[in-house]
């Protein structure tokens, strides 16, 4: 079968398509509470925090609302320029001492000093080999510290990538790559003689009344998201197909529709990232 040439997400279409993912997605509240507790459990008052993959400052501003004291500095990487520019807003309101970078993290950045905690919020997926990635973050910590990984677990969007990938050859490189998950994360730590701590949560996203007709570009752009795509690019059927999918993982709960895409929360320990 001839495959269609279609292009990946652009920098700013990724940005507008996340947007949209967000709207819909339940799981921050779930990644919040597992953030505050290993916080509240791990830290103390005037800790140093490394944010890899900061995207708009959101799960931030949330985390630093719920928990029992604050960080001393706040030292972020976050490449998106749209996303930066609402970083370093919410950075600025919320009165932190910060260094911001508009740029990646990689397995060769050197930092100065050591973090009580470091963090990728779903930004594992841009990373070459995310596993060296997280041990070399693993290296970055203090004494007590910890690395916390959230990324999405081997299902739903993850699964969907060996089913619709061979039918399409991409123009463009992929920004995110929405086909790492946790599974391959935890075996490359292994690889590298870390065992982590994991913990997955039930994540969902609602997604009542995306299937209905007047609701289609909203759905084009979720999907456009998942896939890392312009959806509308793709030939009918296999647009066909591949809502299909979606909307056959889905649950109903009362007058509510439900996919669920499990979050992996990650954890390496500085006793065991050696």
């Amino acid at each position: 079968m001839k495959k269609t040439l279609v292009p990946s997400l652009t920098p700013q279409r990724y940005a507008e398509t996340f947007a949209v993912f967000v709207e819909h997605s339940l799981e921050y509240p779930l990644m919040l509470d597992k953030l505050s507790s290993c916080t509240n459990e791990k830290l103390k008052q005037g800790f140093n925090i490394l944010d890899i993959g900061a995207g708009t400052g959101h799960m931030l501003k949330e985390w630093m609302s719920c928990i029992d004291f604050k960080p001393s500095h706040y030292t972020a990487f976050e490449p998106n320029e749209s996303h930066f520019k609402d970083l370093a807003a919410s950075v600025t309101q919320l009165n932190i001492e910060n260094t911001l970078y508009n740029s990646s993290f990689t397995a060769d950045t050197a930092l100065p000093e050591k973090y009580d905690i470091v963090l990728f919020s779903h930004s594992l997926y841009w990373m070459p080999d995310p596993a060296l990635t997280m041990q070399h973050a693993s290296k970055l910590i203090t004494e007590n510290g910890i690395v916390l990984a959230f990324i999405g677990g081997p299902y739903g969007v993850h699964a969907m990538f060996p089913l619709f990938e061979p039918y399409i050859e991409r123009t463009s490189p992929m920004l995110q790559n929405n086909a790492i998950s946790s599974h391959e994360v935890i075996i490359g730590l292994r690889q590298y003689g870390i065992e982590p701590e994991i913990t997955l949560l039930p994540s969902p996203i609602d997604i009542t009344g995306l299937f209905e007709v007047d609701a289609r570009p909203q759905l084009a752009e979720f999907i456009s998201f998942c896939m890392q795509i312009e959806f509308n690019s793709l030939p009918s059927w296999l647009q066909t197909d591949i809502i299909q999918y979606v909307h056959g993982g889905c649950v109903e709960q009362g007058d509510k529709l439900y996919w669920y895409l499990p979050t992996a929360a990650i954890i390496i320990n500085a006793r065991n990232s050696q």
